[in-house]
């Protein structure tokens, strides 16, 4: 069983959860995911099974949608709810709301949180988090390509709330980034809650819940659907055969010369093959 499963994940499960309980039901060998959700987050979770899992590199970098909440005139240590308060601060008139939402579009830097897991020096960071440690964090590179206010601004217990919809590249926080509102508005902020809409050409529409799975009710996106945003040049039988030897292939025999290519024999995958010093290398090859 090889492919890509899209799980909607219900709000309380690790990612790691989700993945472990797929594994036993579907008795898959190799398992993985691509994108983290929080245990509080719910929505879409790409994950990959068996043969699969060698795309996880080449769908990482693809962009991501969500539906957030943010809480206006409170802080806390993990950015979001289950964190311990760190600043509150009464809320009055939060003034054009959507225009500093607006100020948000475009390439930035940003902080990641400490509950999070990245590794710096082997450790991830929630675990340095949870034992009291705070470390300097490496501003990353991310961009906001669209954010807009869906709903209303509530004001309630001296705190604000409204939704918004983002559309981000790979490594945006979403926490971080309501966090950053916050701090444009000029009150400690957290994220409420958080739903993945979509990851690349994945969407939440298409995905399966826990039950469907159980029940066989689900459907596996192909590998190669899966990769239809690259070249594709369908190969023939002597080319095949390099192909499974994981030789290289020049650029005028497989007359091409983009950078990255993926090579196919009808509708099987065969291998992901990269333009390197003059020739097509084997990055990924499928047998």
């Amino acid at each position: 069983m090889n492919g890509i499963l899209l799980i909607n994940k219900e709000k309380g499960m690790t990612s790691h959860d989700v993945v472990h309980q797929i594994k036993k039901i579907l008795n898959i060998n190799k398992i993985g995911h691509v994108g983290t959700l929080d245990p509080n987050a719910i929505g879409l979770l790409v994950v990959l099974l068996n043969e699969a899992t060698k795309l996880a590199d080449y769908l990482i970098e693809d962009q991501k949608e969500y539906v957030a909440e943010v809480v206006i005139g409170e802080s806390t240590t993990t950015e979001d709810g289950e964190g311990q308060v760190t600043s509150q601060k009464t809320v009055s008139d939060l003034g054009d709301v959507d225009v500093i939402l607006s100020a948000f579009i475009g390439k930035q830097t940003q902080i990641p949180p400490m509950y999070s897991a990245i590794k710096i020096q082997g450790k991830k960071l929630y675990e340095l988090a949870r034992k009291g440690f705070i470390v300097d964090r490496k501003p990353r590179s991310i961009e906001i390509f669209m954010i807009k206010r869906t709903s209303v601004i509530e004001y309630q217990d001296a705190k604000a709330r409204f939704s918004f919809y983002v559309k981000a590249s790979k490594g945006t926080y979403v926490r971080t980034l309501c966090v950053d509102i916050g701090k444009s508005l000029n009150y400690p902020a957290r994220m409420g809650k958080l739903q993945r809409l979509t990851s690349g050409k994945f969407s939440l529409v298409n995905a399966f819940s826990l039950d469907d799975v159980r029940n066989g009710r689900f459907q596996l996106v192909d590998m190669l659907t899966a990769l239809d945003g690259y070249p594709q040049i369908n190969v023939n039988d002597e080319q095949k055969k390099k192909i499974g030897d994981g030789v290289a292939l020049e650029p005028n025999e497989l007359k091409c010369d983009l950078p990255l290519v993926v090579l196919r024999q009808d509708q099987q995958l065969l291998a992901i093959y990269k333009l390197e010093s003059g020739k097509y290398r084997a990055k990924r090859v499928w047998k």
